[in-house]
Order: structure tokens, then sequence, then C-alpha cells
């Protein structure tokens, strides 16, 4: 008997901290990030970008915003760039 075992799905996330200079910014991500990257959730998912924002509005930055980015490529290779900001980013309005 031949028994192939699956391949476990890599889960990738370019994160990108927008403010890096920001020091307790910077460890207010990267503690969180932690947390998501050894929880349940897929890493590379909306719900892990939900949960990153929220734990780093808890964490002092109540204005923090997670972007996500992807491709459908990236989508089912299972890779996503998220961007975290402190503040949202400012976009001049058109006239």
């Amino acid at each position: 008997i031949s028994l192939e075992v699956p391949a476990m799905l890599e889960h990738r996330v370019e994160l990108k901290v927008i403010g890096w200079d920001d020091i307790p910014f910077r460890e207010a991500v990267e503690t969180a990030w932690a947390q998501i990257r050894h929880g349940t959730v897929d890493a590379d998912s909306t719900t892990a970008a939900a949960r990153l924002q929220m734990l780093v509005r808890a964490a002092g930055y109540p204005s923090a915003v997670v972007t996500v980015r992807r491709t459908v490529d990236e989508a089912l290779a299972h890779v996503s760039h998220f961007e975290v900001r402190a503040e949202p980013a400012k976009v001049p309005l058109e006239r």
C-alpha cells in the first residue's frame, strides 16, 4: 500500500508597514502579526487582515487601516499583500 500525503498549502503575505520609523507603531503591528501567524485563520485571508486591523487599533491606534491587495493568480496561490497604516491615506479630491 502506498499512501500519499498532500502537501500543506503555503499561505504567504507581504506585510508593509507605512510609518516604519514610528517604532511603537511598528512594534504594535509586529505583535499583532505574530498573533495572526500563530492563529487559526489563513494568514493571507481577508479575515486575517480584519483581525490584524482590530488588534492594531486595540493597541492604541484607533484609526489604523489594513489594505489588502492581490491578483486572482495570487489568490489562487494563497499570496496577499497587506499594507498597514496608523492613519488612513489622504487622497486628494478631484474636481
